[in-house]
């Protein structure tokens, strides 16, 4: 009876090498063509251009250690996709694919030269954007000086664009990384195969993680941390935010609202992430001009507040010891809508990770971060089930970092 599974078209001699591991697929019965003489390659389809000359083609099966070595590369193979060589295979392309992302040449996505990086990190290391001039300069001073600010201003663009490079590049590279060992996982007879790959990419890993890092500022994700700690602030509608009318108390907490939301999932110095708070004012200004520049500098009062309030936080725990935490790594998820890989990790969090990271455990995913105390609760508090977190003790266990990141297996709330 003939089967409805459906059935793959597999590049078989492209992949299945001489030096793969076969394991309980080795004496796996396959399907070939070949010429009368039996000689030459073994091909998947009838019609393969080699066998043209061919003075007659023969069907033969044989085991898959003996057909490996002279499989034809331009052949495809149809399998039926319950058949074992379709994971099989399947897992053989995961792996191979580290081949592309090692190696001595840079990946085009972040081949920027040493001035360049060195560049940027010296640019962010001030802010996310240029400061700002001090004093009045006259007018052949201030056309020099709008000159010296636009380029200081794709300076800083250019920072910001190396920097979320790095990012992305780390982050497509633990997909990966841990795609690869799933398909060990699945497939344990290729661990042997896979493993010097993997060694390779481990190191382009921790390359990008600590270009990454270099471009980030600790204290401002030491600062974010701080956010979500802090209480709702009571909110005195003064006469600045007139032009808001019966409005302004409501206005003013969707500002602290969407500032709270924004801050606290960012990497940026909280100065420089004040255009959330500005956003809602503004758009609750709609074309009203009297009164706006007064409300504007009031809010600019009021996120100063807040961010000192964090700061208050942040000196409250600033003899805290540090906490060890384990983090099991997301994959990016596909959006078919945008046809894009989004990241779930936030900006902080990817931060907090690049730049505390003391270890990792590609088999499972997970790293091990030496966190500040803060820093640790907020990642624990708010991270989702998309990335579990827990609590490692090693003093307590008396086991190394890496024997706990190994054995550690999160349950849906991350709890070991």
């Amino acid at each position: 009876m003939p089967s409805n599974s459906p059935v793959y078209s597999m590049a078989l001699g492209q992949l299945i090498a001489a030096n793969t591991p076969l394991g309980p697929l080795y004496e796996n019965p396959i399907t070939c063509f070949t010429p009368a003489s039996g000689t030459g390659k073994l091909h998947g389809e009838q019609t393969c251009g080699a066998l043209r000359s061919a003075a007659s083609v023969h069907e033969v099966t044989t085991a898959l250690h003996d057909a490996t070595p002279r499989l034809c590369a331009n052949c495809r193979w149809p399998l039926p996709a319950d058949s074992p060589l379709v994971g099989f295979v399947d897992a053989v392309r995961t792996i191979r694919r580290l081949e592309s992302y090692i190696g001595p040449e840079p990946s085009p996505d972040t081949d920027f030269d040493e001035a360049e990086e060195q560049d940027a990190a010296a640019a962010l290391a001030t802010g996310e954007y240029p400061k700002e001039r001090a004093g009045t300069p006259d007018d052949e001073e201030k056309e020099t000086e709008e000159d010296a600010d636009d380029k200081e201003w794709e300076r800083f663009k250019h920072a910001r664009l190396i920097r979320e490079r790095h990012r992305g590049h780390w982050r497509y590279l633990h997909g990966y990384m841990i795609e690869s060992a799933e398909a060990v996982a699945a497939h344990p007879w290729l661990r042997s195969f896979a493993e010097p790959l993997q060694h390779a990419l481990a190191v382009e890993i921790e390359r990008e993680r600590h270009a990454l890092a270099r471009l980030l500022r600790p204290q401002a994700l030491l600062d974010t941390a701080a956010i979500r700690a802090l209480p709702s602030p009571e909110l005195n509608v003064g006469p600045e935010f007139a032009i808001l009318g019966s409005d302004a108390d409501q206005t003013l907490r969707r500002a602290w609202s969407e500032w709270q939301d924004s801050a606290a999932t960012s990497w940026k110095a909280l100065e420089d992430d004040h255009f959330a708070a500005y956003f809602v004012l503004h758009d609750a200004m709609k074309r009203r001009r009297k009164g706006r520049d007064e409300a504007v500098t009031a809010l600019e009062r009021l996120t100063a507040e807040w961010i000192g309030a964090a700061r208050v936080v942040v000196a409250h725990h600033g003899r805290s010891p540090r906490r060890m935490v384990a983090v099991k790594l997301p994959t990016l998820h596909y959006d078919p809508y945008s046809a894009e890989s989004r990241d779930p990790l936030t900006d902080w969090e990817a931060g907090i990770i690049a730049t505390y990271q003391i270890a990792a455990n590609w088999d499972t995913a997970a790293v091990a971060l030496l966190l500040p105390s803060l820093v640790a609760e907020h990642l624990i508090s708010d991270a989702g089930s998309l990335m579990p977190t827990a609590y490692l003790d090693a003093e307590e266990s008396g086991l190394s970092v890496s024997v706990l990141l190994a054995n550690w297996r999160p349950d849906e709330t991350g709890r070991p």
